[in-house]
């Protein structure tokens, strides 16, 4: 007979039985990989990124967020309402993006910006900070963009230290570039705020601004009044 309340404890423990589990799939076009993400086991939440040769290689482990931080640290309160819009229950590694031959990935970790080669022998490296969101690669790998202080970032990945530059931004807070609002993260179901061009030489990048847009007070169960939030804050509705 089962351990009475044994089946709330597991589902707690490996959140909804998901940890452990692969997921976030990407087939390169040549068909030669699969990059993915997963945890070591059905209690760790600390995804890592791997990558699958399907010419034989087997599985082989490229970044481990131990391996990269010896201290997490907090992450940035943007990233922090993305992955509560995305029910994100996980750590680590949740989200990269790859070129189309799948043989550079770029993902975040604490505000951070990395990228890991996929074709040969492990290696990454670091190539931003400071409150670094949504990095993607385009698909030709010659370059990765990224958004940070609401402002789309662009650096070239070749061989060498990387340089980032500027691509588009405001100086109001209001108004952000690259970042999915509030409205279409939470009701719409689009996460992303830019697109690379097939040819990687051209950014579609979204421009939010919410100047206009005019504070009301959100009913909280137990309070009488709430303070009002304006949409795409991260604030407690």
């Amino acid at each position: 007979m089962a351990e009475a309340g044994a089946f709330p404890r597991r589902h707690a423990r490996t959140r909804g039985f998901t940890l452990g589990r692969p997921r976030g799939f990407a087939v390169g076009a040549d068909g030669a990989r699969v990059a993915f993400l997963r945890s070591t086991a059905g209690d760790d939440p600390v995804n890592r990124l791997w990558v699958l040769d399907l010419a034989g290689g087997g599985e082989r482990l490229v970044a481990d967020p131990a391996a990269l931080l010896a201290d997490p640290g907090e992450q940035p309160a943007a990233e922090l309402a993305r992955r509560e819009r995305a029910r994100e229950r996980a750590g680590g590694i949740v989200a990269f993006g790859a070129d189309r031959d799948l043989t550079v990935a770029a993902f975040a970790l604490a505000g951070r910006l990395f990228v890991a080669d996929l074709a040969g022998p492990p290696a990454v490296r670091e190539v931003a900070t400071g409150g670094v969101l949504d990095p993607r690669v385009d698909p030709t790998g010659r370059r990765v963009a990224w958004v940070a202080d609401g402002a789309v970032h662009v650096a070239a990945l070749a061989a060498g230290p990387a340089t980032s530059s500027l691509l588009v931004g405001e100086d109001d807070p209001e108004v952000t570039w690259g970042l999915a609002e509030f409205v279409a993260a939470e009701e719409m179901g689009r996460s992303r705020g830019f697109w690379w061009a097939p040819d990687g030489e051209r950014l579609a990048v979204a421009r939010v601004d919410t100047r206009a847009v005019q504070p009301r007070n959100a009913t909280r169960p137990g309070s009488s009044s709430s303070p009002g939030c304006r949409p795409g804050s991260t604030a407690a509705w």
